[in-house]
């Protein structure tokens, strides 16, 4: 008698004789434990052996040092994801990889946060000090950022190995930066100017231009201030004398500024030469006052005078004068017994203001170029005004009370005020503008003349230019005019800091002239103090290293052999290089290290990559140090991508509260996420910017999602632009990649028995077409992802790489194969055949994702090799899949764009076929596809038709497969087809753009004959009475009928079990062949049992389902655990899936809670514990049958409420289509019984018990009968 065991042997005894996919590789990833697994065979042990390979050409990819200062964000993790993406793929393509991290390890952030840290200042303790302070901040932050980047699973020898990784603090590297440096002293690059330098009060020190951030809404006061004439100068034009002459007394030249605070420091005034100035008057003034402005502001100007007033300014023109008259004019100072003299400047415009402007050369770089071209050599600095000290107040040079006061704070309003009393200021009102900020402090900067170290760029700039036209590749290509303006528009760079955290400038000044001393020799002879300078402290860790010689030995051991007997005269410098030289020249300090010069003697990384950021910063100064000292640029490619915004596409900012880290989604968190303000929708919107406020938040729980799903949301971007992050993006990244896991897993599952080796079927060989169109796409897929990977493009190879998984491979190939795979003998051509293509789509899968997702290439490729050597461990698979040999499998011959054309059309009319079963489903007529058969009527086809689908539909049922039909004919006309339900439709089919598109009649009716029990196609070979296989199904598995598979199964199941005891035979044969084909085939139990010469016993199935529906207007109740609008049915039916009851409720209602208010007494199965009798397994085993019934008439009532998914006309519609519903399925049966929630509640305790009550009466009934028979 059949037990529980029996029944499950039963229930996978067809499954026994598929070939069903079979793998190890698990369908959920398990990042948080997987990833690390796998980390030293995809990271440490690629890089080590491939890196060892001199065989290999030899690829560089410049790392750009981060700041060595606090945790890393996702800039970061964007930034070393798209560089190992690169650098994996260049070894993919055969390539040595040579890749070696760095860090910026010197400046003030580092400065500035070891001093915050023991709340001092600068002043408080020695440089020795600081820079002790500083450099243990430096290591633990490379320590800590070191870990993440391996767990990032960034490509690089992590081992701690000499030159493994570079320090811009390291002595080595220090040495290296004095060469670039002695080189740019020999060429007379390098000079001390006192001249204006973007300032920091707030971290008392010069910055250079890369060094600023700018706010858009910075407020200044703007201010109108009047000149007056005070005397003609030697030069002045015998018109400007007329002119002077006849209105001097009463003259002022007007100049606007935002900056009120300079006008201390003003020493002249700049006109433009080319243009026009008028002298002009209010009409209806109280004064003879006339004003001295550009012709083309007189408008803005007279708007300025009307101020508040409703009455209008007429202005008055008294005299037209050219802008070169006016050179050499002398006008008073506002606050001060001082001439200003009037220069000429190309800067002035009349974009703004009056086109007279104030010239302050000590605090704007125009004023001092205007200043300087009249008076000096560049690098003097003849009288140079510029009374702000380093904290940015004024200094008592400035006078009228004004010493100590902040220029941007009281010191400003206090000039405004000396402004105001001294009659001289017409106006004054807020001006909103774009203002430099200080990057580390965020607060503004001014520009104050001081004494500093500067670097010529006149000379490099029409060869830089040259350079990057002729030999630099930029990604994006507008990224080279932002490269070029940048460079083009900087004339000197300012190189000293005044900071003890950093490279010292090695200069000596003399005690008494403060001659500066620094050459060549100097230089060199600090190199090489710097290489080995080394103190130890007791416990033998160092303390004081390289560069730390400066401030440590006195100056005589310091200076060269040949000035030692001049030490006395000598004391050392304090300023220090700008950390962007120091960056700047790693391409010097690191590519000696890596690669060989080329035939110029010149060194070239192949990639920069860097944020759109460095434009103005390390991609700039890496190009002035590398044409400063070899003549080019140190790069052949650049790469920008952009920065990382939040899901609403905001700034990340810790005021915002928005701010994300990548180990949040890497090792899993509680994060806060915006919640929608809906209050302010309804609210008026203000033409006025407001400073955006934090939005409203709610904690979110954020999955582990490991590294891999990470980057590959970093492939997927167009990081050329700005990017968004959150966990909404995130989570449809998880989404897309477990997609591509799960593809890979159907195929290493049905490639479970696959040997390449001996199994693989060449191109020519290929029997079906359908396999030599996979391969055509296949090398087409080849060819884009490389193009795109090449051009680093990435987002663009992940798109071609995932519409192939989804739409070719995973919706049609995998689809139009199942059959052959899982149904064909297990070593035949055809399968096999069906396996080469998946092999192949396999390692072009695993080779195109491993640059982004290297965990997931390695476990796919494990999984792969160790079922490829009989399910081996895994830990025993040899090697990586960085270290195997070739790209993604491609090949010439595989080429072949007219069968592509042919499939194309034939993948159209899959469509089509597709849209009429969906018909017929509608209909009611079939439940799956398979219950069709298809014509094409020739007659009413374009004849290229028939040409094309007749030799598939001939040769094999390779096109049965691919439309999922049981049978695909094509006839001369709709006479032929003998089925009186037909349903038709009329397409068209594409053939190319050079082609006329085909018209197509196809008529599809229910398949013929009886469905085979193994494969579910319908076939007339087929015949139900004696429970036959179809032919092909029979060859595959040597057995020609359900009886024979029954007996197989078990007499096999006799032997398996130590003491099992077979039932009788007409038992065994009858219960087990007709529960077989009852379970398969579509004829009813009753008939089934008849023929087979069992009893008919009645059975009765409940179980429930959901029901996706159109949401309600009245949504309460409606959605169920999955957040979807849904019903909930419990449903009754008999062996012929015929409903005999329902209870519909909300989709938020449970099944247990429907229960609650059933009629009926659910019986389970008996528990199995492995000594259940007969007489219980015999229950399980129809328990299980007849609960397949039930789930499959479900289904197709699923199908039914299809319709309820979209909007229906109205409520009176609605009854209608129920009583539509109701009325077809019940056609026929009687004893339809609504539940209602007024019927009478069974108690669970009492249920279960009477359940378990009738469940044995049924067991014994069932041995009764089986007896019998």
């Amino acid at each position: 008698m059949p037990g529980a065991a029996d029944a499950k042997a039963l229930a996978a005894a067809m499954r026994q004789t598929l070939n069903l996919p079979a793998t190890r590789f698990p369908m959920r990833a398990n990042a948080a434990v997987r990833e690390p697994q796998l980390h030293a065979r995809c990271v440490s042990v690629a890089y080590s052996e491939q890196a060892e390979d001199a065989s290999r050409p030899l690829f560089v990819l410049h790392d750009g040092p981060p700041f060595a200062n606090g945790s890393l964000h996702m800039g970061h993790f964007l930034n070393k994801t798209l560089k190992d993406i690169i650098n994996r793929y260049q070894l993919l393509r055969g390539r040595r990889v040579r890749y070696v991290p760095g860090w910026d390890c010197h400046g003030l952030p580092i400065e500035h946060k070891a001093l915050t840290m023991l709340q001092l200042s600068a002043d408080e303790l020695s440089p020795a000090q600081v820079r002790a302070l500083s450099r243990q901040l430096a290591r633990e932050a490379v320590q800590e950022q070191q870990k993440d980047f391996e767990r990032w699973g960034v490509l690089a020898d992590w081992s701690g190995a000499k030159d493994s990784v570079y320090q811009t603090m390291s002595p080595s590297y220090e040495a290296r930066q004095y060469d670039v440096l002695k080189k740019m002293v020999h060429d007379g690059l390098i000079f001390r100017g006192f001249k204006p330098v973007y300032w920091s009060p707030s971290s008392r020190t010069a910055l250079a231009e890369a060094e600023l951030e700018y706010q858009d809404d910075h407020v200044s006061h703007a201010a109108y201030v009047k000149f007056h004439f005070a005397s003609m100068g030697s030069n002045t034009s015998e018109q400007m004398t007329s002119v002077l002459a006849k209105y001097g007394d009463t003259l002022s030249a007007v100049v606007w500024t935002t900056t009120p605070w300079t006008i201390p420091s003003n020493q002249a005034l700049c006109v433009n030469a080319d243009l026009e100035y008028v002298i002009v008057r209010p009409r209806n003034a109280d004064s003879d006052a006339c004003y001295l402005i550009a012709s083309a502001l007189q408008e803005s100007f007279a708007t300025m005078l009307k101020g508040d007033t409703e009455e209008e300014v007429e202005l008055e023109m008294l005299e037209t004068i050219k802008g070169s008259e006016l050179e050499g004019a002398h006008f008073t100072h506002p606050l001060v017994n001082r001439k200003a003299v009037v220069l000429v400047g190309e800067h002035v415009t009349t974009d703004a203001g009056t086109g007279v402007v104030h010239t302050a050369p000590g605090h704007g770089q125009d004023d001092y170029f205007a200043w300087m071209a009249h008076h000096s050599k560049p690098g003097e600095h003849p009288d140079i005004l510029c009374p702000v000290d380093a904290d940015g107040c004024f200094t008592a040079e400035a006078g009228q009370g004004l010493e100590g006061l902040c220029v941007l704070d009281e010191g400003n309003m206090a000039v405004i005020d000396l402004l105001k009393n001294s009659g001289n200021l017409l106006s004054i009102g807020e001006y909103h503008h774009r203002y430099p900020y200080d990057w580390r402090t965020k607060k503004p900067v001014i520009l104050r003349a001081t004494a500093q170290w500067f670097a010529r760029l006149d000379a490099l700039h029409a060869r830089g230019k040259r350079v990057l036209e002729d030999s630099v590749q930029m990604v994006p290509p507008s990224a080279r005019r932002r490269l070029e303006a940048t460079l083009s528009s900087r004339h000197e760079w300012c190189i000293s800091r005044q900071r003890a955290w950093g490279l010292p400038i090695p200069v000596f000044y003399h005690k008494n002239t403060g001659e500066p001393l620094i050459t060549e020799e100097s230089i060199e002879y600090l190199q090489n103090i710097v290489k080995t300078y080394r103190v130890e402290g007791e416990n033998g860790e160092v303390e004081r290293e390289g560069a730390d010689c400066w401030w440590d030995l006195p100056v005589k051991e310091l200076l060269p052999e040949s000035l030692k007997d001049q030490a006395d005269q000598y004391e050392q410098g304090t300023d220090t290089l700008d950390v962007w030289f120091d960056s700047g020249s790693s391409w010097h300090a690191v590519l000696p290290g890596l690669l060989e010069p080329n035939e110029e003697g010149q060194l070239r990384a192949d990639v920069y990559l860097e944020g759109s950021d460095q434009h103005r910063g390390w991609f700039q100064s890496s190009l002035l140090t590398s044409l400063a000292m070899q003549g080019t640029a140190p790069y052949k490619n650049v790469i920008t991508h952009g920065f990382t915004l939040d899901e609403r596409g905001s700034k990340m900012s810790k005021s915002l509260g928005n701010t994300i880290v990548p180990n949040d989604f890497i090792n899993g968190c509680t994060m806060p996420v915006p919640v929608a303000d809906k209050s302010s929708n309804n609210k008026k919107k203000s033409k006025k910017k407001k400073p955006e406020k934090a939005p409203k938040v709610k904690q979110m729980k954020v999955p582990a999602y490991g590294a891999d799903v990470l980057r590959f949301w970093v492939a997927t971007t167009d990081y050329t632009g700005d990017v968004s992050i959150g966990p909404g993006v995130v989570g449809k990244a998880s989404d897309a990649l477990r997609k591509v896991r799960n593809t890979a897993r159907f195929l290493l599952g049905n490639l479970q028995d696959f040997d390449p080796a001996q199994d693989a079927v060449p191109h020519d060989k290929m029997h079906f077409s359908l396999d030599r169109y996979m391969l055509h796409e296949l090398n087409s897929l080849a060819q884009s992802v490389t193009a795109a990977y090449d051009a680093f493009a990435f987002n663009r190879a992940q798109h071609a790489l995932s519409h192939f998984i989804s739409t070719d491979l995973s919706a049609f190939y995998m689809e139009a194969t199942k059959d052959r795979l899982y149904c064909d003998a297990a070593d035949s051509q055809t399968r096999r055949s069906a396996q080469t293509v998946l092999w192949l789509s396999l390692q072009s899968l695993t080779r195109a994702l491993a640059p982004v997702v290297p965990h997931t290439a390695e476990d796919i490729r494990l999984h792969w090799v160790a079922q490829l050597q009989g399910d081996i461990p895994l830990e025993d698979v040899p090697g990586s899949v960085f270290l195997e040999q070739g790209w993604m499998p491609s090949a010439e011959e595989w080429k072949d764009d007219d069968l592509a054309r042919d499939w194309t059309a034939i993948r159209q009319l899959r469509f089509e076929v597709n849209r009429v079963v969906e018909q017929m489903r509608q209909a009611g007529r079939v439940g799956s596809q398979l219950e069709c058969n298809v014509y094409v009527v020739a007659s009413e086809s374009d004849p290229r038709v028939a040409e094309l689908l007749s030799p598939l539909v001939n040769s094999s049922s390779e096109l049965e497969d691919v439309l999922l039909c049981s049978s695909v004919n094509v006839v001369a006309s709709e006479t032929e087809i003998e089925s009186a339900e037909q349903f038709k439709a009329n397409c068209q089919l594409a053939m190319g753009p050079n082609d006329a598109p085909m018209d197509v009649k196809l008529v599809l009716t229910p398949a013929k004959g009886h469905k085979c029990p193994r494969c579910w196609k319908y076939s007339p070979e087929v015949d139900a009475a004696e429970t036959h296989l179809c032919l092909r199904c029979a060859q595959a598995t040597d057995l020609r009928s359900v009886t024979d598979l029954a007996k197989t199964l078990i007499d096999s199941r006799s032997g398996e079990e130590e003491g099992y005891q077979p039932f009788s035979c007409s038992c065994k044969f009858g219960c087990v062949a007709c529960t077989l084909f009852h379970l398969a085939s579509s004829d009813g139990y009753h008939e089934t049992a008849a023929a087979m010469g069992c009893h008919d016993l009645q059975k009765r199935a409940v179980d429930g389902t959901l029901v996706e529906i159109q949401r309600p207007h009245n949504s309460d109740g409606w959605y169920n655990r999955k957040g979807l609008a849904s019903f909930n049915i419990q449903a009754v039916c008999d062996h012929r899936k015929n409903f005999l009851s329902f209870d519909i409720r909300p989709g938020s209602w449970s099944d247990s809670k429907i229960w609650k208010y059933s009629k009926f007494v659910l019986m389970t199965p008996f528990p199995d514990d492995g000594k259940l009798n007969d007489e219980c397994r015999l229950y399980n085993f129809i328990h299980s049958s007849t609960r397949m019934k039930i789930e499959g008439a479900l289904g197709l009532l699923k199908e039914r409420f299809r319709v309820f998914k979209k909007a229906l006309p109205g409520k009176k519609t609605f009854s209608a289509q129920i009583s539509e519903f109701l009325l077809r399925e019940s056609d026929g049966v009687e004893g339809i019984e609504q539940f209602n929630e007024s019927g009478p509640v069974v108690d669970d305790m009492m249920a279960s018990r009477i359940g378990k009550q009738k469940r044995k009466e049924f067991a014994k009934m069932f041995v009764t009968l089986a007896g019998r028979s």
